[in-house]
């Protein structure tokens, strides 16, 4: 029998009956064991209870139409984490003490998140809450275009709730946050949509006579051309201490990052026309991106998180954003001044990914 059929329409503080069935449906936890039953059942009633519950409700409400969900909706929803929740390769004593802290509100030091550089064991209060957060974090993912790890945090704590809408989370203290996460060794990028490869491309083309190291450089993956490669070969093409030089590299940066940026590029366009520093212009195409980023999408912080290496890195500002990437956390940015014809619209846009290095 499955968990699925049996928590269906049911009540469920009447254990006793569908007990075995029950228990024989979740990895670790003995059928004969009444401890077992009765933890079971405490992770259950704290998912649907109180405001952790009222986050599930929310997280998981009909998609697009905002209605609350249904008493058997929010009944399949939290057996569901019940079971995953049971399953996370944690012992009956580790996972007992973890429903301890869940039932008083949650199992999320919102403190230790609400810094520039942490460890999940630092953010998670007890031991048994990493590996929870671990098995749920591709839970509800693609639901309003939600990422992983985002309905893992809010059913974690009281502390943060999904953000109504379009946007992540809202967290006590720290106000509406974006999260980017990444489950493999890549982090997600700060932007979407912008100019195709084909655009992009013409404006070099329009000028090749002019910058031959540059078009020469360009024939990467899938025809891509990286700001790490272009820097250089423009520099090389078009040096600064010739007037009308440094004019047409502004021109060419011009015509490249207000299709993307707007009016937010013009402090790369200005680094451009002013060094050949491929670190100082990659921190104002940084500062600049964020900048795009955080008016189209109006949060109050970025957080990032690393499955794999289990960090968080919570950045506010531009400032916080140039020391992530200076302060040896952080994986090459990968921007393309020519995306792939697959990347077109995210591959122009800055990537944070978190690395191995220890805290």
């Amino acid at each position: 029998m499955r968990l699925h059929d049996l928590f269906l329409l049911k009540e469920y503080d009447d254990l006793e009956t569908e007990k075995q069935g029950i228990i024989s449906a979740i990895s670790g936890l003995r059928a004969d064991n009444e401890e077992d039953a009765k933890l079971l059942d405490r992770i259950y009633k704290v998912l649907n209870t109180g405001q952790i519950g009222q986050n599930i409700s929310n997280a998981f409400a009909v998609p697009l139409e905002g209605e609350p969900l249904s008493d058997k909706e929010k009944a399949l929803v939290v057996q569901d984490m019940t079971t995953i929740i049971s399953q996370s390769d944690n012992d009956f004593k580790s996972l007992s003490g973890m429903t301890d802290m869940l039932e008083k509100g949650g199992v999320v030091d919102v403190g230790a998140l609400d810094s520039p550089l942490t460890t999940f064991s630092n953010v998670f209060q007890h031991p048994a809450a990493v590996k929870v957060f671990h098995a749920l974090k591709n839970y509800g993912t693609g639901k309003k275009q939600k990422g992983p790890g985002e309905y893992a945090l809010a059913c974690l704590t009281n502390k943060i709730r999904l953000a109504a809408g379009e946007g992540d989370l809202e967290v006590d203290g720290i106000g509406k946050v974006e999260l980017k996460s990444a489950v493999s060794s890549t982090g997600g990028r700060i932007g979407y949509g912008g100019g195709s490869q084909k655009a992009k491309r013409a404006v070099l083309d329009k000028y090749a006579e002019r910058i031959p190291t540059v078009m020469g450089a360009i024939g990467g993956k899938g025809g891509s051309l990286g700001l790490s490669k272009f820097v250089p070969a423009l520099a090389q093409d078009l040096p600064l201490n010739d007037a009308d030089s440094k004019k047409l590299r502004e021109q060419i940066a011009s015509e490249l990052l207000t299709m993307d940026m707007e009016n937010f590029a013009q402090p790369i366009i200005k680094a451009f026309g002013s060094t050949d520093s491929p670190e100082q212009i990659e921190d104002e195409y940084l500062k600049a991106n964020f900048a795009w980023y955080k008016n189209r999408d109006d949060f109050d912080a970025l957080l990032l998180c690393s499955f794999p290496n289990e960090k968080f890195a919570m950045i506010k500002n531009e400032n916080d954003l140039i020391a992530f990437r200076r302060g040896g956390q952080a994986n090459s940015t990968s921007i393309s001044i020519i995306p792939t014809q697959a990347g077109a619209g995210r591959e122009q846009w800055a990537q944070l990914t978190l690395n191995k290095a220890k805290v």
